[in-house]
């Protein structure tokens, strides 16, 4: 196949994440390429994997079910569903193909799952390659504050989930109103400061009606509580329960509790 140029720059633009976590944050290196690092990290020092164990899978998922797991990463949500043995097929979508193709495999056979029932795709949120209607269940764990339009990705999610199917939005850290307002007023001081004595950025956090861009170099949004719920409801969705867990994201520090919202497509 003769690759074009939109292929090229398709194909280079799925491996962003992956450089800018090289670039930026070069101490992450070791536990993004190992995977007994990565399963230690995100299930064992975080609290990610304990927070969706607060949700009764068993009573949402249905018999045969297929799942749409957006932003997999290091695969250990798609391995946590598969092991359920009324699920029929998690797909596994990540912009890294070293998530996929090294991280994944180890880290669903640490979860128990069978790799049959998991298919990897190497790709964006936007535009979702799925039919309408075709999918049971879409879940994001830690992962849809990366988008580049929340609502955007949303409706994507909308349109590919069958009437009545059901979203599970996992450990975002969304903020109450007037904690969202004083970190936007410190932001903005911060932005101010820097513009004043020319304090040269190549990207740089922004501050908008519709989020706060605090760290430009991953695309990592943060939204008050208020604007996830209104989000949800414009792109098609009924909330039907909005828990906060309790649990902060690293269990070692404190910091704002790891939310889900579980939604049902209407």
């Amino acid at each position: 196949m003769n690759k074009t140029w939109i292929y090229e720059q398709t194909e280079s633009n799925v491996l962003q994440w992956d450089h800018s976590m090289e670039t930026h944050y070069p101490e992450t290196r070791r536990w993004l390429s190992s995977p007994e690092e990565h399963f230690v990290r995100i299930c064992q020092e975080s609290n990610y994997l304990d927070a969706v164990k607060l949700i009764d899978w068993n009573h949402y998922l249905g018999n045969n079910g297929q799942i749409l797991d957006m932003g997999c990463g290091g695969g250990w949500l798609s391995g946590y569903l598969a092991a359920f043995e009324k699920v029929g097929l998690v797909y596994a979508l990540d912009s890294s193909k070293r998530f996929l193709t090294v991280l994944l495999p180890q880290i669903a056979n640490k979860m128990g799952a069978s790799l049959e029932k998991i298919v990897t795709i190497q790709g964006l949120f936007t535009p979702l390659l799925f039919q309408d209607s075709s999918l049971d269940v879409v879940v994001a764990s830690s992962a849809l504050h990366h988008a580049e339009s929340l609502e955007g990705v949303l409706k994507e999610a909308r349109r590919v989930l069958k009437k009545d199917g059901l979203l599970f939005i996992l450990n975002e850290t969304p903020r109450p109103q007037f904690r969202y307002v004083l970190s936007l007023v410190l932001s903005f001081v911060k932005i101010l400061k820097k513009t004043i004595v020319r304090d040269y950025e190549s990207v740089s956090p922004s501050i908008s009606a519709c989020g706060y861009l605090y760290d430009p170099c991953l695309g990592d949004k943060s939204y008050p509580l208020w604007y996830w719920k209104e989000t949800i409801k414009r792109s098609g969705f009924s909330i039907v329960e909005v828990m906060n867990t309790g649990l902060p994201t690293l269990k070692c520090k404190s910091g704002a509790s790891l939310t889900h919202f579980i939604c049902k497509a209407i």
